[in-house]
């Protein structure tokens, strides 16, 4: 939302807005190594900022601006990271209901292109949160108001520059654009489809032959989000490491983690025992192997950003995405009989793990995200029920991803039982690392 040259301008010069400075100031405290902190874990630092915040934005309750869409939704983040679903949901309906009110014309009557910009990157962060709000909340998201075109202006790269001319000089794009956020944007359409298909499973309100058809259909457009990138927006080590050098790999990995965390979140209803009896194997199987690859790339991604430096993906929602792609590779261990997928499963795993108790210093919700793998894992252990079933339970485990969930009542799958299945006898061994991987302390 932020021009980062322009902001840093106005905070040495005393201009700085102080609901920002307090709630940027209540997101980042935690990363902070600066000694006034020291005896206070990062998670409880942004307190005391965050309070500051929320009672200079009541201020302005009723003067909607660009100034308090941005400091609700920086509010909002503040509260999503503590856990709390509600307030964040209110945050974000604040911000959003601000932005309607501001008038058309005020980004076509201000000279400054970064106010422009700045504008436009607003609306955009509005939207992406009203749709993760919603997923979160389990209702449809609200329809948004007629504002700017929602594609930044500006791309990411050159919106980094320091201030251009009144004019817009310095800020012409060159071709390919690299707008990462714009393109991400384009995905949330497909996402909220996925969550309202995935909650009409699980309730019963259509056949599993139906998700198959109504699946096919987003994944293609999945599918096809990713085959429209341009050459320098693919994921690959070239790639991460030219937007490293323009202080974007962070952005670079978040475009590509959402992705391919949308088809693991599509395709995790064909790992249930029980999809096979009504649809043809060979569906079955294309999604399942889907939905694995793109767990496994959700690890790969995870891995780069603890590895590669300046592309740390320490925001809390990375955290369930990354106990769905562990879920989906205890699937693995449990049903698979080739040592070297049991193995790079296992070593997943433990990457995962590692990842989401580094993640957990920061943001409290994420240890929701940990108790919810301990919760699955412990269910994997019954070979009775089928954790894997797309039950109301697993849809919420989806869907929403800082709620607390209730205790799950695991059915027994059709007539079958689960230890026939001849990849059971591995889960005895492989489920000894539980304790390695899920500690229950």
């Amino acid at each position: 939302m932020f021009h980062v040259p322009s902001f840093m301008g106005r905070l040495n010069d005393g201009k700085a807005s102080m609901v920002h400075v307090y709630a940027m100031c209540a997101l980042a405290a935690r990363y902070s190594n600066n000694p006034i902190f020291d005896g206070i874990a990062p998670c409880f630092r942004g307190k005391a900022f965050a309070s500051e915040a929320v009672r200079l934005c009541q201020q302005h309750i009723a003067s909607p601006s660009l100034e308090t869409v941005q400091g609700f939704i920086l509010i909002s983040y503040f509260f999503a990271g503590e856990g709390e679903v509600q307030a964040k949901h209110i945050y974000v309906g604040l911000a959003r209901l601000h932005a309607e009110a501001l008038p058309n014309s005020d980004i076509s009557n201000d000279s400054n292109v970064v106010y422009e910009e700045e504008y436009r990157r607003t609306w955009l962060s509005v939207h992406i949160a009203n749709h993760w709000s919603a997923s979160d909340m389990s209702i449809e998201p609200m329809g948004f108001g007629s504002g700017p075109q929602f594609p930044p202006a500006i791309d990411d790269v050159s919106f980094h520059m320091p201030c251009p001319q009144p004019s817009g000089e310095g800020y012409i794009s060159t071709t390919p654009r690299r707008d990462m956020w714009a393109q991400m944007a384009k995905t949330l359409n497909i996402f909220t489809e996925i969550n309202r298909l995935l909650r009409k499973l699980s309730r019963g309100a259509i056949f599993f032959d139906d998700y198959c058809t109504q699946a096919a259909v987003l994944e293609g457009r999945l599918d096809q989000w990713a085959a429209n990138l341009p050459s320098d927006l693919r994921y690959n080590l070239t790639n991460i490491m030219l937007f490293v050098d323009q202080q974007l790999g962070r952005t670079f990995l978040s475009m590509h983690i959402g992705y391919h965390h949308f088809q693991q979140m599509l395709l995790f209803p064909f790992l249930d025992a029980r999809a096979a009896r009504n649809t043809t194997e060979s569906a079955v199987r294309h999604g399942a192997v889907k939905c694995k690859h793109s767990a496994e790339l959700v690890s790969l991604i995870l891995r780069n950003s603890t590895e590669i430096k300046n592309c740390e993906l320490d925001y809390f929602i990375y955290g369930h995405i990354a106990v769905v792609s562990s879920c989906v590779h205890l699937h693995t261990l449990l049903f698979g009989s080739i040592p070297l997928e049991l193995d790079m499963a296992r070593q997943r795993l433990l990457s995962n793990f590692q990842y989401l108790m580094s993640l957990k210093s920061y943001w409290p919700v994420v240890q929701y995200s940990v108790n919810r793998l301990q919760t699955f894992q412990n269910s994997c252990r019954d070979s009775v029920s089928d954790p894997f079933a797309m039950d109301n339970w697993m849809a919420r485990f989806l869907t929403e991803h800082s709620s607390v969930l209730s205790e799950r009542q695991l059915i027994v799958p059709y007539s079958s039982d689960l230890r026939i299945h001849p990849s059971f006898g591995h889960v005895a061994d492989y489920m000894a690392i539980g304790p390695a991987i899920m500690p229950s302390s």
